[in-house]
């Protein structure tokens, strides 16, 4: 039986190369690269290669699945290292590959809680409207002029969104600013 590490993981599995089980990295994914209309397209796409391996057109259908996997799978997120206190605001293309570059923490002042609020409009040609609104709550890094300046945490409630930014206060030993209107 492997001798067990940190919350209970194998200790080898934080010597290899899945950085991702190592407890002191956080992985926080913030929003799709691509939303709203495109996550729509990146749908159709889906159907539209379902429909062109049925009927044998595979250069079609191997476009529409580069296509749709592009659309449905691409994201932007942060990892935060708390033991070299680094973190990483990176963008994942396809779902496999990652770009982006560790920054150091200590070039940041402190943390601070926004809540942001998405709104869709939609007109058409005889001026009706359709909105849809949703709210969240980000956890940001404060720069050295107290401005947001990486969304580090997305919370749906606040309640959540306070105990994140208390917990992250603390792994990240940096004070918690709140935003004046």
């Amino acid at each position: 039986m492997p001798s067990r590490g940190v919350q209970g993981i194998p200790l080898f599995f934080l010597k290899t190369k899945f950085r991702y089980l190592y407890p002191m990295l956080i992985h926080n994914k913030i929003s799709r690269t691509l939303s709203g209309p495109y996550l729509f397209i990146g749908i159709v796409f889906s159907v539209g290669t379902i429909f062109s391996f049925l009927h044998a057109s595979w250069v079609l259908a191997g476009i529409q699945l580069v296509i749709s996997w592009f659309l449905l799978a691409s994201y932007s997120g942060v990892d935060i290292d708390t033991e070299k206190r680094q973190i990483k605001e990176y963008n994942m293309w396809f779902g496999i590959y990652k770009t982006g570059q560790w920054k150091a923490i200590k070039t940041y002042k402190g943390l601070t809680l926004v809540s942001m609020q998405k709104v869709y409009r939609l007109y058409s040609r005889s001026n009706r409207r359709n909105i849809q609104s949703h709210k969240d709550f980000r956890i940001y890094l404060v720069n050295k002029n107290k401005r947001p300046s990486i969304a580090i945490k997305k919370c749906k409630t606040a309640q959540e969104a306070k105990k994140n930014i208390n917990e992250l206060a603390l792994w990240l030993k940096l004070p918690v600013y709140s935003i004046k209107s």
